[in-house]
C-alpha cells in the first residue's frame, strides 16, 4: 500500500500522509463492495434487496458522522486515531459474524469511522482546488490495486478474507497521525439564511451518488450472471475504472460544467445494463471512472466558491451523496428483483443523467448572478 500513497503525494507535499492513507484504507472499503456482494448473498442465501443493505447500512454510519461532525466538535489527533481503531475493529468483527444481522451492524459501525475519515480530509482541503485534487486522486490510485486483490480473495476464499485483510491494512494510517489546524470560530455558529443554489449543487449530489450507487453496488452480480464476466476478471475492471480516474481526479485545471461529466456517468450506466456486451460493459465501466472523477471534483469546487463556510459544505456534500448511496442499492434490488438489469440501468442511469444537468445548469446560473464571478450568497 506504500507505492499508492507515494504516488498520490508526489510532487504535491500539500496534504498529510495520515489523510492520505485514511482515504486510501476508507476507499479500499468501499470499493470491496460491490465485489464480495455476490459471496454475502451466497453465504448467507439472501435476494438482492436484502444483500443491498450491507452497504446501506454502512452508509448509514457514513451519514451520521460526516453530517455531525463538523457541527459538534473539531478535527483533531484523537478523532482520528479512534476512527482508525474503530474501522478496523468493525472489519475483523465483520469477517467473524454468523449471520447477516450482525454483519449489518459491523458495517453500520464501520461507516461510523468512514464518515469521520472522510470528514477529517475532506473537512482539511474543502475550498483549496489544488488540494482538493491531492485528497480526490487517492481514491482512483487506491482502487487500481485494492479492485484486484478483492475479486482474488473473494474468488478463492469469501467476503471474510476481504474484511480480515481490511482490518489489518486499516491500522496503516496511525504510522503518521497527522496534525490539524483549529478553526477559531465555534462550530456551532451558523449564517441564518441559506442559498438555494448551493441546496441545489447539494440535492444534485445526492441524486447523482443515488443512480450511481443503485447500479454500481450490483455491477459484480450484474457483471458475472448477465455479461459473463468472471469476478477476478472483473476486478481487472474495476482496476481499470479506477486508473481511469487518476488524470481525471489530478487534473489541476479548471473543470468548466463538471456537471456534464457526471451525466456521462448515466450513459455509461445505461450501456453498462442494457448492451447485452462483455466488451461494451467492461468499456462502459472504464470510462464511467474517468467521468465521475472529472466530475466530482469540479462540482466539490463549484460547491466550494459559492460557499462561506466551506469545511460546513464539506461534510453536507458527503452526507448527502452517502444518503443517495444508502437509497440506491436497497432501489436498485427492487428493481432488479421485480424488473431486470436494463430497468434498472435506464432508470438509474436516468436520475445520473437529470443529476448531473442539475449541477452544470446550476453553474451556469451562478456564474450569471454576479459580475466577473461566481455566487457570493451562501448557505
Amino acid at each position: 500500500m506504500q507505492i499508492p500513497f507515494r504516488l498520490a503525494i508526489a510532487g504535491r507535499g500539500t496534504v498529510d500522509v495520515g489523510l492520505i492513507a485514511a482515504i486510501a484504507i476508507s476507499t479500499a472499503v468501499f470499493s470491496a463492495t460491490p465485489l464480495i456482494l455476490k459471496s454475502v448473498i451466497e453465504t448467507f442465501d439472501l435476494g438482492s434487496t436484502a444483500a443491498g443493505l450491507v452497504s446501506g447500512c454502512q452508509l448509514v454510519g457514513f451519514v451520521l458522522t460526516s453530517f455531525l461532525a463538523g457541527r459538534v466538535t473539531q478535527p483533531s489527533r484523537q478523532i482520528f486515531v479512534l476512527a482508525v481503531l474503530v474501522l478496523s475493529f468493525a472489519n475483523a468483527a465483520s469477517a467473524a459474524v454468523p449471520g447477516i444481522a450482525l454483519l449489518l451492524v459491523g458495517r453500520f459501525v464501520a461507516g461510523l469511522a468512514l464518515g469521520l475519515l472522510t470528514w477529517l480530509a475532506w473537512s482539511s482541503v474543502f475550498g483549496d482546488e489544488k488540494r482538493m485534487g491531492s485528497v480526490a486522486v487517492v481514491g482512483p490510485i487506491a482502487g487500481v490495486l485494492v479492485s484486484p486483490l478483492v475479486g482474488l480473495a473473494v474468488e478463492f476464499s469469501s467476503f471474510r478474507a476481504v474484511y480480515v485483510g481490511l482490518a489489518i491494512i486499516g491500522l496503516l494510517p496511525l504510522a503518521k497521525i497527522p496534525e490539524f489546524a483549529q478553526n477559531p470560530e465555534p462550530t456551532s455558529r451558523r449564517n441564518s439564511g441559506g442559498a438555494p443554489i448551493a441546496f441545489a449543487i447539494i440535492g444534485a449530489l445526492a441524486l447523482v451518488s443515488f443512480g450511481g450507487s443503485a447500479v454500481f453496488v450490483f455491477s459484480g452480480v450484474i457483471a458475472e450472471d448477465d455479461l459473463g464476466i468472471s469476478p477476478g476478471i472483473f476486478s481487472l475492471v474495476l482496476s481499470a475504472n479506477a486508473a481511469a480516474g487518476i488524470p481525471s481526479s489530478s487534473w489541476s485545471g479548471k473543470r468548466p460544467l463538471a456537471g456534464l461529466w457526471l451525466a456521462g456517468c448515466g450513459v455509461a450506466a445505461i450501456v453498462f445494463t442494457t448492451s447485452g456486451s462483455a466488451v461494451l460493459g467492461a468499456a462502459s465501466i472504464v470510462l464511467w471512472g474517468f467521468f465521475f472523477w472529472m466530475g466530482v471534483p469540479g462540482a466539490y469546487a463549484l460547491l466550494s466558491r459559492v460557499s462561506r463556510y466551506p469545511a460546513e459544505r464539506a461534510g453536507d456534500a458527503q452526507a448527502a451523496m452517502a444518503v443517495g448511496r444508502i437509497f440506491g442499492p436497497v432501489v436498485g434490488g427492487s428493481l432488479l428483483a421485480i424488473g431486470s438489469q436494463a430497468t434498472l440501468g435506464l432508470v438509474a442511469g436516468g436520475l445520473l443523467i437529470f443529476g448531473g444537468l442539475a449541477i452544470a445548469t446550476a453553474e451556469v446560473m451562478s456564474a450569471r448572478s454576479a459580475p466577473g464571478g461566481l455566487a457570493k450568497a451562501v448557505p
